[in-house]
This record gives structure tokens, sequence and C-alpha cells, in this order.
């Protein structure tokens, strides 16, 4: 099987780049000018809320859609720019989409075999059929898709999608329509098989975690503008602003105002780098950057409520001179409950600190 597999690598991939592209529905501009380069091989995830801009600007990548300005490039040629359009069929790209689009009345080798119509009938089964050895799923191959659970779908159409070697594959929320149980492995597997066919791949999600875990880097949209690109380390670690730490993870936000390069809260001093003295500001903790003692150390502190999670339990702490309680994230602290004084700590590096723009 090693050397069937080893026969269909997708195509030398392609690198990808967006130079100041927009497009607009009525008045309504979706995609601001975005600017982006994305290198062969590479697995970019293209984050955001839902209406954001993420998928029109899937579309305008493929072809589907035309931008109203600016240029797209694959490789050094340019596929969409002014005077410019190469339709979707010739720009060499795969797509995935949400629903899978799998034809019901073909089976899944068909299926996988529908892209290859320029070879001949038995070349192209034999390709789909080393493909669906690739998703390892060979042994369903004569099956019809209504046969197969959600993720073995999802893998059909990935197999269909590379086996007419793309310079570049996108894929829009691939795993959203998944029970939550299986979306893990299948994300996993999907993983594996792109690194091996060594795919230029665009990932469309609003899943943060999802983000983070499949991609090389992160390009988080908001209001049809890229408000960060980068690692996942470093949008975990260094977000631009108070919406994007928000993005990744729950957060409590404690008001204060700079003072000797430190944002003074009720809960202590926390350093506030590049922020002019009296810039007011907030301190944006991470629930697992609250740590419980015991009483007497710290700033005091009470539960207020507490709840069993599993591997984490969930605690809120009324603290003084706070409007609403600390959200904490810890390991079960035996005999914690509701009622109980505590002791609250801050881990320094949980904290993010932000100007708030208020007066």
């Amino acid at each position: 099987m090693y050397h069937a597999l080893a026969r269909t690598p997708v195509s030398l991939a392609s690198r990808l780049t967006l130079e100041d592209v927009r497009h607009g529905y009525d008045e309504v501009e979706a995609v601001r000018g975005v600017s982006l380069t994305i290198e062969p091989g590479e697995i970019i995830c293209l984050l955001g809320q839902s209406g954001c801009g993420k998928t029109t600007l899937l579309r305008l990548i493929a072809g589907i859609e035309r931008p109203s300005s600016g240029r797209i490039l694959l490789d050094k040629q340019v596929v969409a720019g002014p005077g410019i359009f190469v339709p979707p069929e010739k720009r060499n790209i795969g797509l995935v989409f949400q629903d899978y689009a799998l034809f019901p009345h073909l089976t899944n080798v068909q299926n996988v075999a529908f892209g290859l119509r320029a070879l001949k009938p038995a070349e192209a089964h034999d390709e789909a059929v080393r493909a669906l050895q690739r998703v390892r799923l060979e042994e369903h191959a004569g099956d019809y898709p209504h046969a197969l659970s959600g993720g073995e779908q999802q893998r059909v159409a990935l197999a269909r999608a590379l086996v007419p070697r793309p310079g570049i594959l996108l894929m829009d929320e691939p795993f959203s329509g998944l029970d939550s149980r299986l979306r893990s492995s299948v994300r996993t597997e999907t993983l594996k098989v792109l690194r091996d066919a060594r795919a230029t791949c665009i990932i469309v999600t609003h899943d943060p975690e999802e983000a983070m875990r499949l991609g090389d880097r992160i390009a988080l949209m908001r209001k049809g503008v890229l408000v960060q690109v980068g690692t996942p380390e470093d949008l975990y670690l260094h977000p631009v602003d108070l919406d994007v730490a928000r993005f990744f993870c729950e957060t409590n936000e404690v008001e204060g105002d700079v003072t000797g390069g430190h944002v003074v809260t009720p809960l202590g001093s926390f350093a506030a780098p590049g922020l002019a003295e009296g810039t007011p500001a907030v301190a944006a903790i991470r629930p697992q950057g609250i740590e419980l003692m015991a009483p007497g150390s710290g700033v005091p502190g009470r539960i207020v409520n507490h709840r069993f999670l599993g591997e984490l339990d969930l605690y809120e702490v009324a603290v003084a001179g706070l409007d609403r309680p600390l959200v904490a994230r810890r390991r079960t602290k035996a005999g914690l409950l509701r009622g109980h004084d505590v002791g609250v700590n801050i881990e320094p590096a949980e904290v993010l600190v932000f100007a708030t723009g208020r007066p």
C-alpha cells in the first residue's frame, strides 16, 4: 500500500498572494483591503465570527466571485485583477464544502473519480482507489455516500478534492457538521492527509480551538478586515487587542489606570508596557491564571458559585472592589465549595493589558 500511496501525491504546491483585495454586495463591503501571502505547503486557518467575510474571501480565491479591486496571484500568475479573471476550472484549486457535496447516485470511488474525466476510465478508477486508500476508505469504494458516517463522507470529499492534484486546497467549515465526539479524530486524520499530500491549504472556521489545532498560521478576520495574522502562539500570547484576546479565551476584565508602568486594580498591579502614565486600561485575566489559596494569602475573596466540569472545575469568586465575580478554572480543590473564603492570587503570565479608550 505504501507504494500505491506514493504514486498519487498532490502537485507542486502553489503560493497564494492577495493584494488589497476588496469585494462587496450592494453597498456592503464584505472584504475590505485584504493582503496576505500563503507559502507553498502551508496550512492556514481563516478564522472569524459568522459574517466577518471569511467565506467570501474563500470564494474570491476559488474564482466563484470576482473582486471589485485588488489582485489575486497563484505563484506569479494573476488570476484576478484589473482586466484579468481566470475562471475557477482553470485555477487548479480543490474545494471541500461544508456539506461535502457528494453525488448520492454515484459510488464513493465514482465520486472521487468525477474530476478525472481527462483520464481514461480505468486510469481514473485506479487513481480514485489510491486516493481512497490515502484516507483509509478503500474498503468502501463500491458503497454509496449515504452508507457512510459524516466523518467518512468528509474523508471521501477530501479524497475527491485532492485526486486532481491541485496546487491549493480550500476547505469551508469542513468539520462543522460532525458530532463533537467525531470532530477531533476526523480533524487529526485530515491533518495527516494534508501533511502527507504536502498541500497548500486554507481552512475556513469559526472555532478558535480548531484553528489552533490545524493551522501553521491563523488569519483572524473581523468585519471584512484581517485583524491579526500569525502562529497560534502569536495570537494567543500576543493578541493585538482585547477582542482578539476574548476570541481565544474567556477573560476576566478588571479596569484601572496606568501608574509607573503598571495598571493598578483591586487585584494588584500588572505590567502595562507601552502605555503612558494615567492611561485608562483593562487587565484581561484568563480563568486558568486565578489561583485559589487558603484565606490570609493573596487578595481576600469568597466563592459564590462552583461547578464540576470534569478535568477542571469552575469557580466564581467575589472580590471587594469588583462589579462582578471572577471566573476561575482550576483542578478540583478538596472541600472548596460555595460560601468558602479564599485567597486569590493572579499568575502574571495569564494577564494581558490593553488601553480601554475610556475618558
